[in-house]
C-alpha cells in the first residue's frame, strides 16, 4: 500500500522528504515506536473490522504491546464506510465511557 500512497504523493507533487515523513516509521506511519511508548494518557485502539490493507490486525495487535495499558474497543468497519451505520451507537458509547473513565 505505501508504494501506491507514495505513487500517489509523488503525482501530486510532494516533496520526497515529505513523503518520506509520513510514511516511515513503525507500527504507525509517521511515528517511531520509541515516540508512541512515552505516551502517558489513556489510549484506546479501534479495530477495523473487517481488517483492510490500510487498517490491519497486526497494527492493533503491536500497538497493544507497545502500549500494555492500552484498551481495544469492540472492532467495527472504518467510521466512513456505509457498513459503519449499525455500529455508531456501539462506537460512541464505547468512546463516550473510555472519555468519562
Amino acid at each position: 500500500m505505501d508504494s501506491r500512497v507514495h505513487a500517489g504523493l509523488t503525482g501530486l507533487g510532494a516533496p520526497e522528504q515529505n513523503i518520506r515523513a509520513l510514511l516511515d516509521g513503525q507500527t504507525l506511519r509517521g511515528v517511531l515506536d520509541t515516540q508512541l511508548a512515552t505516551l502517558t494518557m489513556p489510549i484506546s485502539v479501534l479495530p477495523s473490522v473487517p481488517e483492510n490493507p490500510f487498517h490491519q490486525r497486526q497494527t492493533v495487535d503491536r500497538l497493544r504491546r507497545l502500549l500494555p495499558e492500552s484498551e481495544e474497543l469492540p472492532g467495527c468497519p472504518e467510521p466512513p464506510h456505509p457498513d459503519f451505520g449499525p455500529h455508531l451507537a456501539r462506537f460512541l458509547a464505547s468512546v463516550t465511557t473510555v472519555l468519562s473513565g
